[in-house]
This record gives structure tokens, C-alpha cells and sequence, in this order.
């Protein structure tokens, strides 16, 4: 029953959050690009359910701004990971660049992507805020990362994905590689998720579903027992 329950509980923590036990960092083959070109904010105009969204560069935010939001924005993640991942190999740029077009063309094949999750009814999945970086890989291959967030895809759940794309032909063909996304919540349940949840969503369905009916079982058979007993002295 302890066994069962564990792997309830990991699944139902997946399906909610996105991830087994802990959150993803850098998305391992983002490391691949070790020559930065570009690193350009993103985010899409305002949009809902009954107009179609667009990909714009975020002239408004500032890479100082980022850096120390996502310091102090544990449950509201953004693009800390990839921007402490080129700080500590020392190609972390200045500045964001807010005249790059060529970010743009990546919303297309972002939406279009596995990665993106599906939202309940009333919701949208084509919101993305963040930050798009474009380099080379050792081999010269050229690539674009992007990290972001999406709007809420149901009440107060929010996505946050990371994507490698590679780009070919002058930047008219952009293919999906490798991605990876989870959930964070901005109210009410925020914080709840991780190993300590686990442990405890555990040791609660062992309690109902181990504990509980086996002290049933253990009463009705001492009951039934006493039961027979008295009747074969009787």
C-alpha cells in the first residue's frame, strides 16, 4: 500500500505541476549554445480567446529588471535559470536588445511546439513573456532558447516553458528540439508542491487507504472472532 501510494502520489504531483519531485533548472541542451549573439525580451500583445495574439519585443523591460525580480519571485519564475547559467560562464550581456526582429519568428513555432499546454475553456495559450536567446553551439549550429512564461491555462495556474529551436536557411525555417515545462500558482495554493508536499500527500493516502481499513479489518475480525468464541461455549 506504501509503495502504491508514493507512486500516486508522484503522479498526481506530476500531472499538476509538471515535474516529479523537484523543479527543472536550464534545460540541459540550452548549454549547447556557447556563443551568444542576441538576448531579446519578449512578450505578446494583449490578447484573450477572441483575438488573435502577437509576438512583440518587450521595449520596457531591462535586464537589471529581470535579475532582480526573479530574486525575489519564487512562485512567478521567469528566466533566472538561463540568465544565471550565462552570468556564471561569463556571457551575459549588458544589456537586452530591443531592435532584434528575428525573435519574433519563433512565436509560430512556439505554439506550435509539444511543450505548450493545453488550457481549460475560457483560457488562452498564446500568451508568452520572457526571453529569447540566440547563438551557436560549438559547432556553429545556430539556435534560439527561448524561456518564458504563459498566461493562466486555468484558474490562477500558470506554465512556464523552456524551448531549444534550430534555426536554418537565413532564419526562414525554425524547428522545434527540445523542450521541457511546469506550473507554478500565483494564489491560493503557491508554494504547495516539491518534496515536503509529496511526504505529506503520501503519508495521508497511506493513513486513509492503508491505515484506516486495515484497523477496520483488524476490528471486525477481533469482533468476529469474539463472536465465535461465545458460541462455541454456548
Amino acid at each position: 500500500m506504501a509503495v502504491f501510494a508514493l507512486i500516486g502520489t508522484l503522479w498526481v504531483h506530476y500531472e499538476f505541476w509538471g515535474y516529479l519531485i523537484v523543479r527543472p533548472g536550464l534545460l540541459g541542451s540550452a548549454k549547447n549554445i556557447i556563443e551568444v549573439e542576441h538576448l531579446i525580451p519578449i512578450r505578446t500583445d494583449f490578447c484573450d480567446t477572441d483575438k488573435p495574439c502577437g509576438l512583440t519585443i518587450d521595449k520596457q523591460s531591462t535586464l537589471v529588471e529581470i535579475l532582480n525580480s526573479s530574486q525575489g519571485a519564487p512562485y512567478s519564475p521567469n528566466a533566472k535559470p538561463l540568465l544565471n547559467h550565462l552570468q556564471a560562464q561569463g556571457k551575459l550581456p549588458s544589456s537586452f536588445e530591443h531592435n532584434v526582429q528575428e525573435a519574433l519568428a519563433i512565436y509560430s513555432a512556439m505554439l506550435q511546439s509539444p511543450i505548450i499546454a493545453t488550457p481549460d475553456e475560457g483560457y488562452t495559450q498564446d500568451f508568452l513573456q520572457g526571453v529569447v536567446l540566440i547563438g551557436k553551439t560549438k559547432a556553429g549550429h545556430k539556435r534560439a532558447f527561448v524561456s518564458a512564461r504563459g498566461d493562466q491555462v486555468a484558474n490562477d495556474h500558470y506554465p512556464y516553458y523552456q524551448a531549444l529551436f534550430a534555426i536554418e536557411q537565413n532564419g526562414n525555417s525554425i524547428q522545434y528540439l527540445d523542450g521541457q515545462r511546469f506550473f507554478f500558482e500565483v494564489a491560493g495554493i503557491e508554494g504547495f508542491e516539491g518534496p515536503l508536499v509529496i511526504f505529506i500527500i503520501w503519508g495521508v493516502l497511506v493513513l486513509i487507504f492503508g491505515c484506516v481499513p486495515t484497523a477496520f479489518i483488524i476490528i471486525v475480525d477481533t469482533l468476529w472472532q469474539h463472536r465465535l468464541h461465545q458460541q462455541s461455549e454456548d
